[in-house]
């Protein structure tokens, strides 16, 4: 049933729309797609354009607002052109309703799906990204959002559980990435020497081992190289959309989405995976060795001032969008 479910959301978020449509009309579609989820206008269960008081002279209005049948708000939920990428800007939107309106689920609905929480069980600042669903038909992420979110099954331990599960792996991602960059420190290393020592100091007198120890370097490197380059067929990607590249804006999109989190894992790991998409269907992925990236750099910003990303070059090579990611 899930499947079902989910596969006609597809349909009508991805696979039946034009690609120039407009947000107002992606609204039809968003509301349709509630439907499918049993979510109805109706029955009082979505306030669309919904507008709050915020303070004594502003307001918020917020794409949709999902509620309970006592009238409790449940989740709040933002749309955006699908041509346009999911970015920093868009999510610090939904940030604002989430947090005016003092819910822990917010999600974010364009190219793609992404689920976001602010409570209790993150220490962090801004909401964290639990998820980001593409429009893929027979999707497990998919098949999960339908559990989750839709009205007959819509329940918060459901939704704590998926919390910590999320949680779980970004923390373990993190952990991760800490122990390689102290692995790869220059102290580290210093340490191996010392151990290499102490480990022939029953064979070997300890000044003979360090005479030795002086005419070598030891070193850690990272498996992955400093610089790749792949080239992938046409084949492996949809027909190409029409993108107005008017206002001489690339689109840029980062993994993790939020620019804050990108750039706290880019300091720890120094790397990230860079992917150009060109308008005849082909790709290139390289390496963004990011050594000399430090606390006051901007992530968008470094990557803009790019040669081959600068306004009228991007243009010039054939550049449809690029998408930069932490992970490969």
């Amino acid at each position: 049933m899930n499947n079902e479910k989910w596969n006609e959301i597809c349909f009508l978020l991805s696979d039946n729309i034009r690609t120039d449509i407009s947000e107002n009309d992606f609204e039809q579609n968003v509301v349709q797609a509630l439907r499918v989820l049993d979510w109805k206008e109706y029955s009082g269960d979505i306030e669309i354009r919904p507008s709050f008081q915020v303070g004594a002279a502003n307001r918020i209005t917020p794409d949709f607002v999902i509620k309970s049948s006592d009238n409790k708000k449940l989740f709040v939920i933002e749309i955006k052109q699908p041509i346009i990428p999911l970015n920093s800007k868009f999510q610090q939107q939904l940030f604002s309703y989430m947090r005016q309106l003092r819910l822990e689920y917010g999600i974010l609905i364009g190219q793609g799906i992404q689920i976001f929480y602010d409570g209790d069980l993150a220490n962090q600042d801004d909401p964290i990204l639990l998820e980001t669903i593409k429009f893929i038909k027979d999707d497990e992420k998919g098949l999960k959002f339908v559990e989750l979110f839709a009205k007959e099954s819509f329940n918060q331990e459901s939704l704590k559980a998926f919390t910590l599960n999320g949680l779980k792996k970004i923390n373990r991602i993190e952990e991760h990435k800490s122990l390689t960059k102290k692995i790869l420190s220059e102290s580290y290393q210093e340490k191996i020497s010392e151990l290499i020592k102490q480990d022939f100091l029953n064979e070997y007198d300890g000044e003979l081992i360090e005479s030795v120890l002086k005419e070598l370097k030891i070193e850690i490197k990272n498996k992955n190289p400093e610089m790749t380059q792949t080239e992938f067929p046409k084949s492996q990607f949809k027909e190409q959309r029409i993108i107005d590249y008017s206002n001489g804006i690339l689109p840029i999109e980062i993994n993790p989405s939020s620019e804050s989190d990108f750039k706290h894992r880019l300091l720890l790991t120094k790397t990230a995976y860079i992917t150009t998409f060109f308008k005849n269907g082909t790709s290139k992925q390289r390496v963004w060795n990011a050594q000399r990236f430090s606390e006051s750099s901007g992530v968008l910003g470094n990557l803009r001032s790019r040669p081959e990303f600068r306004n009228g070059e991007w243009q010039k090579l054939g550049i449809e969008k690029v998408y930069v990611s932490i992970d490969k």
